[in-house]
């Protein structure tokens, strides 16, 4: 009896799965009214549709991909089948995130794209698509990628539309009869790595902020001027009308010289000001307390050895921090390690428990611009970054104060935590801390007045917290330095070998090795030509792709994510772009591994701006 009650109730479980209304019947009805419309499948490729009728969330549709949770249809595939017909009924698919129907013969027109306002991918290049631009793509606010390539749509690009989306990476317009210009300053802020609008009948002057892409993006357009195209755009006859720019252009360079004018003095004035204030509260904090030899002072900043000693003043930071350099210079020492920079230990504080990190450096600006800067790096706050708790500026010596994080650096966790009784690190957890490290060196990029970059990324100082949160430490170390340096050859960006001005594309680089790092388990120090990691994984992925050649074999395991393995290594490829312009910002380069995290991969066609590298659509979330 009690069998068959619970057989019952597990029964009425799964029939109010298969019937309730969260299964959404209107997605059923929409695929097969779908299949049912089509004019060719040649090869047969919808049949399962018509087999298993039931519902494509429990049974094997083919291309079909559901929620697991609302069992509503995310994702579509139907690429390279060679489908006539009618793509109209698939806007009743409203929950739709990734859609492609690459390479087939759909012949729609006039699509209407407001009722996906969840898609993040769609691809519908290579078909008979008519008409107008697809109207409602201002309502796509989450998408990402975008083709439409190789189709016969026409009239205008709707560029305003365009820039009221955010997040879009990739615009693939080419092969079509579009007309009009490009002109849309609104697009400059996109994040845009990838795109071509080449082939059509395009006219006017390329924008200066699409410039940055390669001649292939533009070709086909006859009409088409200025750079990167050879035809210049003065007293060129566009459509019968001359195009005079030169008043343009010259309103255009003086309003960019009072821009580049201000900004430059506004940057002075910030540094100035910060290092003015810093003094001033350090100067009261000295009126308050005294002139004092030895005494403890309690307050957020404190004198180790009385007003007048300016070479073993503290700034300290962290409220109650109550660190004095005599303490320090007497507390037993752990050495950590020595770079170009100086000798790093780990210092237990006599009479207490607390454990520091102090980093003594020996070369750097005058005292004045390390006060300065350093009262800016102790403002950076971020739960991805170690922060600066104090300093001591001596004349002979710099000592800066962190935490000590116990859990050691990313490069001990994946390069020394290896072999027989030890726990290899998982890929779950990797691709945590590269998210983790992508977010904070994204923060710190962040900040324009004054302008941050790290200029030494690696994996020895990304270290662990006690929560399991990747930090990356030394922030901000090269603007203090008389020269810039560079600890490890092996991440310094190709341009570096040239110049040595920094940039926040140098981290981009440098990123991308720690991301080779993580997905290889191998670190190669010379980074000189053939010897470098980056080298040897391009090797290792030509002529054909094999990517257990290549991923760290502690990670067959985990072998069923591979999906997200090669996303990430995508990601890693695009920060690794010989040129700078062709590296995405740290901001977007943390979007697309959140993605990666949350929906197992991203789309292949990342990968189609890296010369090397060829482009697919098969992607996902």
């Amino acid at each position: 009896m009690i069998l068959a009650s619970k057989f019952f109730v597990l029964s009425i479980f799964f029939f109010s799965i298969l019937f309730s209304p969260s299964l959404s019947n209107s997605d059923i009805n929409t695929l097969l009214s779908f299949e049912a419309s089509l004019i060719s499948d040649p090869h047969n490729s919808l049949s399962s549709w018509r087999v298993n009728s039931t519902h494509p969330c429990f049974d094997s549709w083919f291309g079909v991909t559901c929620n697991p949770r609302t069992h509503r249809v995310i994702k579509l595939l139907l690429e390279n089948l060679n489908l006539t017909g009618s793509a109209h009924s698939l806007s009743q698919l409203t929950h739709l995130r990734v859609l492609s129907l690459n390479y087939n013969n759909f012949s729609s027109s006039n699509l209407n794209l407001s009722s996906w306002p969840n898609m993040k991918h769609l691809y519908l290049s290579h078909n008979l698509f008519n008409g107008i631009f697809p109207t409602g793509i201002v309502d796509l606010h989450r998408l990402l990628r975008l083709d439409l390539s190789h189709n016969n749509l026409t009239g205008e690009i709707p560029m305003t539309e365009l820039s009221r989306l955010p997040n879009l990476l990739t615009l693939r317009l080419e092969a079509n009869s579009f007309t009009g210009t490009l002109d849309s300053d609104n697009l400059s802020s996109l994040s845009i790595l990838d795109f071509n609008v080449s082939d059509n009948r395009l006219t006017g002057q390329i924008p200066t902020w699409l410039s940055r892409f390669p001649v292939s993006s533009f070709v086909g357009n006859k009409n088409l001027c200025g750079g990167p195209l050879d035809s210049a755009c003065s007293n060129r006859t566009v459509d019968g009308e001359t195009a005079v720019r030169s008043r343009e252009s010259s309103r255009l360079g003086t309003a960019v010289l009072i821009i580049v004018i201000f900004e430059a003095t506004a940057i002075v004035a910030a540094i100035v000001t910060v290092t003015w204030y810093c003094y001033k509260r350090r100067r009261r904090q000295r009126m308050r307390n005294g002139s004092v030899s030895g005494e403890d002072h309690k307050g957020k900043y404190g004198v180790g050895r009385g007003a007048r000693d300016e070479e073993m003043a503290v700034f300290d930071f962290d409220q109650g921090c109550n660190i004095k350099v005599d303490d320090l210079l007497k507390s037993s020492a752990e050495l950590l390690g020595k770079g170009s920079v100086g000798t790093t230990y780990k210092v237990k504080m006599d009479g207490g428990d607390a454990v520091v990190v102090v980093k003594r450096v020996w070369e750097r600006k005058k005292r004045r611009e390390v006060d300065g800067w350093l009262c800016v790096i102790g403002g950076v706050t971020h739960s991805n970054i170690v922060s600066l708790r104090a300093y001591s500026n001596s004349k002979d010596e710099l000592l800066l104060v962190y935490d000590f994080l116990p859990n050691g650096s990313l490069h001990s966790l994946v390069h020394e935590n290896r072999g027989p009784g030890r726990t290899p690190l998982d890929w779950s957890t990797r691709l945590k801390l590269a998210s983790d490290t992508a977010k904070g060196l994204a923060f710190l990029h962040s900040y324009n007045k004054p302008k941050l970059f790290h200029g030494s990324l690696t994996s020895s100082n990304i270290v662990v917290d006690q929560l399991g949160n990747a930090r990356i430490s030394d922030i901000g170390l090269q603007q203090l330095m008389h020269t810039p340096f560079f600890i490890n050859n092996a991440y310094k960006a190709p341009e570096l070998k040239l110049q040595r001005k920094f940039t926040h594309k140098c981290d981009v680089y440098s990123f991308g090795v720690v991301l080779l790092e993580i997905l290889t388990g191998k670190i190669m120090e010379t980074g000189d030509g053939e010897s470098s990691i980056v080298e040897w994984v391009r090797r290792q992925m030509e002529p054909e792709e094999k990517p257990w050649e290549v991923f760290d074999f502690e990670l067959l395991r985990d072998r069923e994510l591979e999906e997200e393995m090669r996303a990430l290594l995508q990601v890693a490829f695009m920060c690794l772009a010989a040129l700078p312009k062709d590296r995405p910002k740290m901001s977007v380069i943390y979007r697309m591994i959140e993605d990666i995290r949350a929906k197992g991969s991203i789309d292949a066609s990342i990968n189609s701006i890296m010369s090397n590298l060829s482009y697919d659509s098969s992607a996902d979330q």
